[in-house]
């Protein structure tokens, strides 16, 4: 039985009337956060030894994607579950039958307990563990002795670089990612390390026009431009500068993100779905609050605020915060931006404020009380530092 059918069959069975992506994305309300492979790391509110307290914490989401061959290579638990057949993933024609089944029951669970979510599966086509192909394969790029060319260097194994000029790779990159939509466990693809033209154009037409890609091209204008009638998003991961930044930065600024995320969320294909990451220390609650009030009021996006990448645990791991619980409701409006400099956004049950930095501290005053998120004070004015912004639910 192929791959294709098994997936039909499950996803028939288990979801007969699910909700389009377009019409999930619309249903969303207040903060939209995404998760990236890795999940919440507070195991005390959000203990994850069991599979039902692990699709618990993934449906705080409303996007998700994860990575069988090195999620697993890193012993890291699955969250959808779905692993790719016989000993070489790069060449697998179908998930298990087993994992798929699990896979689509997780699915239907999530999405009873958050009907917005979104599920994607990053499909590598840069580089990979050995084990992704046999030694011999000539999807791998090689050194002049015919050695395989290392690759990222943080696996749990070697990695190595694969060969994206390749049209056999080529085609077999965008065969597995029509396999995993058909399979009903995914809605689309993530496609990391700033993609591949050629790969995204094959990707789209094995996809159609109604499965959903998007690419890590963090906040760059120009990749966004060669991808646009095929990407439906970025993956905006990024670690801008200031106020504090402890560890290096990734080559961008909240300037270039401000202006990015305004070009992805005005340009890119519908149904649009942009993922805004900030890395930063977990209690740099200002951070959190600039990552997520400029996401929420220069577009409909989701956030995250995730360990940085160069620190020793798992990259992508976060804490959930208060602050993305507001029940601000639906945007009733498009961003005002104010005299003083600060960009805001009005909502069904109040109003978000972001103060970019460079700005200074501002004073902001309501013509009635409201409820400031980020420590409960109700009152009608406040100031915003520089580099930061909240949340005012009308109380």
């Amino acid at each position: 039985m192929s791959g294709v059918l098994l997936g039909s069959m499950l996803s028939s069975s288990s979801a007969p009337t699910e909700s389009t992506v377009a019409e999930r994305l619309q249903s969303r309300s207040g903060v939209s956060v995404f998760q990236a492979w890795n999940p919440i790391d507070m195991p005390e509110q959000f203990p994850l030894w069991t599979n039902e307290n692990r699709l618990r914490a993934a449906a705080k989401h409303d996007v998700l994607w994860e990575e069988p061959v090195s999620q697993l290579g890193f012993n890291t638990a699955l969250v959808l579950g779905a692993v790719w057949e016989g000993p070489h993933a790069g060449l697998a024609a179908r998930f298990t039958a087993g994992s798929a089944a699990k896979a689509l029951a997780n699915r239907a669970a999530m999405l009873e307990m958050n009907p917005s979510m979104i599920f994607l599966l990053e499909v590598r086509w840069r580089d990979a563990p050995g084990s992704f192909l046999p030694e011999d394969s000539p999807f791998w790029q090689r050194n002049p002795d015919g050695s395989r060319v290392l690759g990222w260097d943080n696996g749990p194994e070697p990695y190595y670089l694969l060969d994206p000029e390749n049209p056999d790779f080529q085609a077999n990159i965008a065969r597995q990612c029509a396999l995993a939509v058909d399979s009903g466990i995914y809605d689309g693809v993530m496609l990391d390390w700033s993609g591949h033209l050629e790969i995204v154009k094959l990707t789209r037409d094995a996809l159609g026009p109604s499965g959903v890609i998007i690419v890590n091209i963090h906040d760059h204008i120009d990749d966004a431009k060669r991808f646009q009638p095929y990407i439906n998003g970025s993956f905006m991961e990024c670690n801008p500068d200031g106020p504090i930044v402890t560890t290096r930065r990734n080559r961008t600024t909240w300037d270039d993100l401000r202006a990015g995320y305004l070009f992805m969320e005005s340009n890119l294909r519908e149904p649009r779905i942009n993922c805004l990451e900030v890395w930063g220390l977990r209690t740099d609650l200002r951070r959190m609050r600039a990552a997520t009030t400029l996401t929420l009021t220069h577009g409909d996006g989701s956030v995250l605020f995730g360990d940085p990448n160069p620190l020793p645990q798992p990259d992508h791991m976060h804490d959930w915060y208060s602050f993305w619980d507001a029940d601000l409701g639906n945007p009733i409006g498009s961003r005002i931006d104010r005299p003083d400099g600060i960009a805001e956004r009005a909502f069904e049950n109040g109003v978000v404020l972001y103060n970019h930095i460079g700005n200074g501290t501002r004073r902001v005053s309501f013509a009635e009380e409201r409820m400031r998120v980020s420590d409960g004070r109700v009152d009608d004015t406040f100031w915003i530092t520089d580099a930061d912004g909240d949340i005012f639910l009308t109380p």
